[in-house]
Parts: C-alpha cells; sequence; structure tokens
C-alpha cells in the first residue's frame, strides 16, 4: 500500500525537509511505498489531490501547519476523498495537532503514523469552504496574514503576540449582525472567533472547553470596548482568562448567520477565508484523524515535552550552590504574562544589543576548578526550568517547560555556566549560573545530561570562554525574537552552547547557532549521543541540606 506524504518546504522553520530521508526509512521498513509531494502553489496543490485515487493510498499524510492542514483537508472534502489524514505539526501555529497531543518532535511523530489508531473530527463550514481549527473575522484577527513568512518562522508564535500589540491602537469596531438558535445579535464588536479546536495563532487556550466531536462550535465574540481595556483583554487571551470576560460573548452552536457592511477580512486557519455573508455550520466527524490512541476527544493532561529515555535518577547539586540559595526559598510562585512583561521591559536598560556590557564576570578560582575537570571524559548539559522573568514569558510563548540551558564542566556542577540576564546581580551576558538565577519558583528543576568530550575538546571549549570572558559579552535579548547577533559574544544561553560545542567537534545536529533552542540539544539528540545524569529540584536539595 501506499502513503502520500505533502509537506509544506517553508512551515516553520523550514527544516522538514531534513528528515524526509528518515521518514522513508521507517515507513519503507514496514513494506510501504511513499509517494513525496513539496508544496508549491495552491493550483497544483489542488491538482495533485484530485488525481488521488481513493483505492490506491491507506494514509495521507501532511506535514505543515494549520494553514498546509486546511489547504489538504478543503481538497480532499472538494474531490470525496475519504482516506485517513496523519499530521506532522511543522508549521509556525499547530493549533489543531496540539488538540490532539501530536509530538513536534518527527521521530516520535512517526511511530504514530505508522499506526492504525484513529479519531474521527468535526470540520466548520463557511460558503462551502473549510476549516480544521479556527475561523475568525475582524481587523485584529488578520494578524497572521500580516505577519510575513520569514518573521514568523524567526520569531514563531512571537511574531502573533507582537503584532497584535502593534495591531491594538489601530482596531476600530465595526457592525455585524449574528443570528443563531442560540443567539441574536445587533451591534459593534471588535472581533470574533469561531473555534474547532481549543488553540490558534500562538494563544495556547482560547477554548479551554471545546471537543474536536461534539458536533458544535465555541463562538467568542470580542464586544467593543475602551484602549486601555483592549490591552487587558488581550492579554487576558494570552492567559486564557477571556471566557467570563464581560467584553466576550460566548457560545455554543452548531450553526450561524453572519453579515456585514464594513470591509473586514475573515481569515480560516490562518489562510484568507470568504466574504460576507457568512453561513457557518458544522459537519460532523467529517474527518478521521491519525492519533496516539482511538476516539481522543481532548488534548491529554501531560505536558508536550517530552524525552525517549529519561531515566528516574537523582544528581547532585554541589554544597555552594545550594547554601547560596536558602535565602530564595519563599520566593514567590504565582505569577501572570502582565507582571513577567512589566518586569522585562524595566529591565531592558541593563542590557545592550550592539556592545559588550559583561566583562570579567568569571574569575581566576572558576578556571582552575573547570581545569581540574579536563580529564573525566565529558562535558555536560543542564536544561533548567528556573522561573525567572525571561525563561517563564518564553515558556508561555514556546510551549516549553524548559526555558534555559547552561554548560558545565562537571557533573556537581561546580563550573556550571551560562549566558543570562545577571537577574540585577551581575551584567546580562556570560556568568557563573548561581541559584540566584535557577531558583526562582517552586517547583524549579534542573534536568542533566553529559556528552563524551576529550581533554583537548574540553581545553578548546574552556580556551573559547576564556576568550569570551576576556573581550566582554552581552545577552542577546533580541536574538530570542530574530536571527540576529550583531557580535560574535553576544549570545543567548542556548546559542552559546551550541557554539561552545561547534567548536570543539562536539555538535550532534546542525542549525544556525542564533535558532537553536534548549530543548534541541535533547530534541534533535538522534543518535543518543547525551547519556542523562540527574533531575534535580532544587527545593529538595535545600530541604535535605538543612
Amino acid at each position: 500500500m501506499k502513503i502520500k506524504l505533502i509537506y509544506n518546504p517553508i512551515s516553520g522553520d523550514g527544516t522538514f525537509k531534513n528528515y524526509l530521508d528518515h521518514m522513508l526509512d521507517r515507513f519503507q521498513s514496514k513494506s510501504f511505498e511513499v509517494e513525496f509531494y513539496r508544496t508549491s502553489n495552491d493550483q497544483s496543490l489542488d491538482s495533485m489531490i484530485a488525481k488521488i485515487n481513493e483505492e490506491e493510498y491507506q494514509k495521507i499524510i501532511v506535514a505543515g501547519g494549520d494553514g498546509t492542514i486546511n489547504k489538504v483537508v478543503n481538497g480532499l472534502i472538494k474531490y470525496n476523498i475519504n482516506i485517513p489524514l496523519g499530521i506532522i505539526p511543522v508549521g509556525t501555529s499547530n493549533g489543531y495537532a496540539q488538540y490532539f497531543n501530536l509530538p513536534n518532535i518527527v521521530e516520535e511523530n512517526a511511530e504514530i503514523l505508522l499506526r492504525n489508531n484513529y479519531t474521527y473530527s468535526d470540520i466548520g463550514c463557511i460558503n462551502n469552504e473549510y476549516f480544521v481549527n479556527v475561523a475568525s473575522l475582524g481587523r485584529l484577527i488578520d494578524i497572521s496574514q500580516k505577519v510575513g513568512v520569514e518573521t514568523k518562522n524567526s520569531m514563531g508564535v512571537m511574531a502573533y503576540y507582537l503584532k497584535g500589540i502593534t495591531e491594538l491602537p489601530k482596531l476600530r469596531a465595526f457592525n455585524i449582525i449574528i443570528k443563531s438558535k442560540e443567539l441574536k445579535y445587533k451591534g459593534k464588536i471588535l472581533f470574533m472567533l469561531i473555534m474547532n479546536g481549543k488553540s490558534a495563532g500562538g494563544f495556547s487556550n482560547i477554548a479551554p472547553s471545546a471537543s474536536i466531536n461534539d458536533g458544535v462550535l465555541e463562538v467568542f465574540i470580542f464586544k467593543k470596548c475602551p484602549i486601555y481595556k483592549m490591552v487587558s483583554l488581550f492579554l487576558a487571551v494570552i492567559n486564557g482568562e477571556h471566557v467570563n470576560n464581560p467584553s466576550v460573548i460566548h457560545f455554543r452552536t452548531n450553526r450561524l448567520f453572519v453579515d456585514s457592511d464594513a470591509d473586514v477580512s475573515t481569515d480560516l486557519d490562518g489562510e484568507k477565508g470568504p466574504g460576507f455573508p457568512l453561513n457557518i455550520r458544522v459537519a460532523k466527524q467529517k474527518i478521521k484523524i491519525i492519533t496516539r490512541y482511538n476516539n481522543e476527544d481532548k488534548r491529554s493532561p501531560k505536558k508536550n515535552y517530552s524525552f525517549y529515555d529519561v531515566k528516574k535518577v537523582f544528581g547532585q547539586l554541589s554544597k555552594g550552590v545550594v547554601s547560596g540559595a536558602k535565602k530564595y526559598a519563599g520566593t514567590k510562585t504565582e505569577r501572570n504574562v502582565v507582571f513577567d512583561i512589566t518586569k522585562m521591559i524595566m529591565d531592558l536598560p541593563r542590557h545592550n544589543t550592539f556592545n559588550y556590557v559583561n566583562q570579567h564576570s568569571l574569575g581566576e578560582e572558576y578556571f582552575k576548578a573547570a581545569e581540574g575537570t579536563l580529564n573525566n571524559g565529558y562535558i555536560y548539559i543542564v536544561l533548567s526550568s528556573t522561573g525567572s522573568i525571561a525563561g517563564e514569558t518564553i515558556a508561555k510563548v514556546t510551549n516549553k517547560h524548559y526555558s534555559h540551558s547552561s554548560l558545565s564542566f562537571d557533573e556537581e556542577l561546580k563550573t556550571i555556566v551560562s549566558y543570562n540576564g545577571g537577574e540585577k546581580i551581575y551584567s546580562p551576558g556570560l556568568n557563573v549560573e548561581t541559584l540566584d538565577f535557577l531558583y526562582q519558583k517552586e517547583d524549579a528543576n534542573v534536568l542533566i545530561y553529559r556528552l563524551e568530550a576529550t581533554y583537548d575538546q574540553k581545553k578548546q571549549i574552556l580556551d573559547k570562554i576564556k576568550k569570551i570572558n576576556e573581550e566582554g559579552s552581552s545577552y542577546n535579548v533580541i536574538g530570542l525574537f530574530l536571527k540576529y547577533s550583531h557580535k560574535r559574544n553576544i549570545m543567548f544561553c542556548s546559542q552559546f552552547i551550541y557554539t561552545m560545542l561547534k567548536g570543539a567537534g562536539l555538535d550532534y545536529f546542525s542549525k544556525k547557532p542564533e535558532t537553536v533552542k534548549p530543548t534541541d540539544f535533547v530534541e534533535l539528540d538522534y543518535e543518543r549521543k547525551l547519556e542523562f545524569c540527574g533531575k534535580v529540584f532544587i527545593k529538595d536539595i535545600i530541604q535535605n541540606d538543612d
């Protein structure tokens, strides 16, 4: 039997093409014949789908974001093709795949696609055009159409947030008529969402109670309100706290009519939608999706950050690091996005995107300790969930629980070093990592991995760190959002670690340093170069030390 694999070459960071051989190998090992199709334009995609013989293919797999899935689904329905659909979420926005808790690790996703577990999914329909995840209308919700491909690929979902904030002052209410058996509304609104799934456009919890196969759509109407309320409303959407907001009308329906005389665009899964009037309905359980388990009806409560072979082993932090953390034991654990963004903005004057602000941050004692480890055969990579302002903000945006990374020459982390914001203790840039940085929330923890390294390789890394220490450094704040470094010693944490590994010939995956994320060190370890050493909850170490 054959599998048709359709992939969008520019979805997300555009790296899916690097996995084509792996996908071919996995499917051929199960006696599938794989046909690849590279999307180029809507007309050629439509023509290709029209020629699909339903008797010839067992599965159709789409690698891309919500927009790519939208185009394929519309084609399949248009030509009445009923073949199970598999999804590899490699787009900037993957709200539909997130509903089914599909992993963004291609290798792990391949194993799911090889199984025969399925879930029937509802599909929304507007004027004979279909959407899998979300339909929207209004002058704010065309953000995805205004954010360029290059910006989305470099900044990810942060691009949607930043574009949304810049659009708020321009937002104007418009007249609309809405009719359904549940609600009749005539008045001014700011924008409107019709949700089949739970998340869209980087907003992870727009419709928390949505079900993909309940036969109804979740409708959110954002009413006209003053500009100062718009900002708080926008942040409420990011936090998933908008459902009961007085400026929001929320109801569920299987059919509604919407009309407006305003020049307002519509959007289906991030693609341009039809014009008014809009006849909206649910096509119940219209398509068959390949999922982890049969008949999934909600997103798994498990965190979407996963490891293949994590062992339940506890490591040990050095006593010196622990003793410095006790004064932070009462750290505040509950914060919101507004708090974090405000603190980040207030901290920006300490940073410099173009010049070095940090020099000689590492003393002779550090280098002496690191030199004493050069013969131990390993370099250590540490991923941490710390609760820092930058880390928590990045985690909300990237949906990655571990948002900071560090490098150490020893397993006890006596020589742990990283690029960080200094936390108003040191200047931003290259610093020794201490609990001042790592312990800022109750469940702060670190994962410790080791990578085989020779004496010469470790010395090469240490010599490079010495050179940075002498020349100066700065934390690459702008690099968190754009693929840019103004000077060689202006880096963020994972950019720094990858640069050090690559310089010593220890890199085990290929990416531009300024595009590397902390979780890449584990998620892209296809050949299992890393060995898991342990997981440490900082509070447990402090309590044990008492």
